[in-house]
């Protein structure tokens, strides 16, 4: 949601700015995707029409879920809704990874032909990524150490999980505080947001 996401940027930047900034990751993220040669379909869920419009703007499909039921939830019954439509596999991004590329997607998706679960952890033991094949084969445990979270989930489950640590380190790397944006600015980056950053933090 445009005007609620990132409480921690707020701190640094004004709601305008904040904005500005998500709008930026949408079409970072949004474009790796797009670049990715083995994803047939993108879809965002949202229960902000200003996030959905942004996002077919950037060729995704979106997924409204009014009220937000919560991240976990909503993660769920979409992958409910795909495996019903006929998807085999499921990759969860999260929306705030301003440096992935379309190749570090493909990476990930090649992993889950070993495995039926391949987790990308963030630097903070959280979930950057998540492969699932078939879609609902481990719950979605996003949130704090949702990487050892997901672990235990294919553990419970009985499935193969591989844990792809070897990913470049930009594909893992989330915008959450005004740390990280001086990080990013400093950083020399492409992309959009890397590029705003540097702009507002002149």
């Amino acid at each position: 949601d445009f005007s609620r996401a990132k409480r921690r940027l707020r701190s640094r930047f004004d709601d305008a700015s904040v904005e500005r900034i998500l709008r930026a990751l949408v079409a970072d993220v949004l474009g790796a995707l797009a670049d990715s040669e083995r994803v047939e379909r993108v879809f965002v869920l949202t229960d902000d029409g200003a996030v959905a419009d942004a996002a077919r703007a950037n060729g995704a499909d979106v997924i409204l879920r009014v009220p937000d039921p919560g991240l976990n939830e909503a993660i769920d019954a979409a992958a409910s809704e795909c495996a019903a439509a006929g998807y085999d596999a499921l990759l969860v991004s999260l929306g705030d990874l301003p440096l992935l590329r379309g190749r570090d997607v493909d990476e990930v998706v090649a992993a889950g032909e070993r495995a039926p679960v391949v987790i990308v952890p963030a630097a903070d033991g959280g979930t950057a990524l998540l492969f699932r094949r078939p879609p609902l084969v481990i719950p979605a445990r996003f949130g704090p150490e949702s990487c050892a979270a997901h672990e235990a989930a294919a553990r419970e489950r009985g499935v193969g999980a591989v844990v792809l640590g070897s990913i470049a380190e930009s594909a893992r790397t989330d915008l959450d505080t005004p740390e990280d944006a001086e990080r990013l600015a400093s950083s020399g980056s492409a992309g959009r947001t890397a590029e705003l950053l540097r702009e507002l933090l002149r």
